[in-house]
């Protein structure tokens, strides 16, 4: 059994930003609900595009504030419950640390520890700086700062890679 990669970091504000900005659109990029948003919205922007040639100030109003809503309202709104629900975590600015072996990850906090089979994990998702663990329907952010050093991140990834979790991006 070979050593286990080792994973140490704190869960704060920077780290919960970063996570809801990679996790948000990693769901919008593997979504079919996309598509459908797109189907309405442009159907709303006919109606726009009506409203303006009618006369019509109900629907013009209607169709903007739903348009406004869809690119503009829906993230910001999200975004503003994830840093609630930040701010009254028990993990706020708490160290945590992740033993990953072939068993599994071992994940222990203040609050106690936990363990997951590779089995449990939907997928590792690598990105330029960071690695997100989905375990539906959650998402596990890890900075590269949790990492001792690159050979670790490398190693975690290719232990994932072997369990046939790791993500093609």
């Amino acid at each position: 059994m070979s050593k286990p990669v080792e994973i140490r970091y704190r869960w704060n504000r920077e780290n919960v930003e970063k996570l809801f900005d990679s996790s948000y659109k990693y769901l919008f990029n593997h979504s079919a609900k996309r598509y459908i948003g797109w189907l309405f919205i442009a159907i709303l922007q006919f109606g726009v595009v009506a409203a303006l040639k009618k006369g019509s100030v109900g629907i013009l109003l209607f169709s903007s504030i739903v348009l406004l809503y869809w690119y503009y309202g829906k993230k910001s709104i999200a975004r503003r419950r994830v840093r609630k629900s930040f701010e009254a975590s028990p993990f706020k600015d708490k160290t945590i640390a992740i033993d990953a072996t072939d068993a599994g990850l071992d994940i222990q906090g203040s609050e106690g520890a936990i363990h997951w089979d590779w089995e449990e994990i939907d997928e590792v998702i690598p990105l330029e700086e960071a690695v997100m663990i989905y375990r539906h329907p959650h998402f596990h952010y890890i900075p590269a700062s949790g990492f001792a050093s690159l050979e670790e991140k490398s190693r975690f990834k290719s232990m994932a890679k072997r369990h046939h979790k790791l993500s093609e991006r």
